[in-house]
């Protein structure tokens, strides 16, 4: 009988503890998604195109990945200069404070949005140059194979959903 009682005991205290455990993880999990989300611009296609799976799946030739590396460095570096002429934390601050205001002024919206407007334009169009520039050196059939793994994953994560 005091085995029976020390094995349900035991059961209800791993039963217990597994809840528990399977929360314990789920912190990192959150921390590591936004470190995720605020990765530098084309650091995502970098760590894609230029992998050691991609070159070999792709057929990469060594011309191309010292050419994607240079339009990778040269574009990272436009993307520093943009961050550096740009305040950084101006337009969510202000944002904020309109949030909090006891009165929402449209007015003061319109403004700040005018002026974050070509920030975001310029950002966008220096985004777009490099991934046109990468596109063009990438041969068509690359392209394709890209394309391909792309529908797959998206329909992987629509059906996910």
């Amino acid at each position: 009988m005091k085995k029976l009682a020390s094995l349900l005991l035991a059961s209800c205290v791993g039963m217990g503890m597994l809840p528990a455990a399977s929360f314990a993880d789920e912190g990192n999990h959150q921390v590591h998604k936004a470190k995720r989300h605020h990765m530098k611009p084309l650091a995502h296609i970098e760590k894609r195109l230029l992998s050691d799976k991609a070159v070999r799946h792709l057929g990469l030739s060594d011309t191309q990945q010292t050419e994607l590396k240079s339009v990778f460095d040269t574009y990272k570096a436009r993307f520093a200069a943009l961050k550096e002429t740009q305040p950084q934390n101006k337009p969510h601050k202000a944002f904020k404070e309109v949030i909090e205001a006891e009165t929402f002024d449209k007015a003061q919206v319109q403004l700040l949005l005018e002026e974050y407007a070509p920030k975001k334009q310029a950002f966008m169009l220096t985004m777009l140059e490099a991934r046109h520039a990468i596109h063009h050196i990438l041969t068509p059939e690359q392209r394709e194979k890209i394309a391909k793994r792309k529908g797959k994953f998206l329909a992987k994560m629509h059906h996910k959903n």
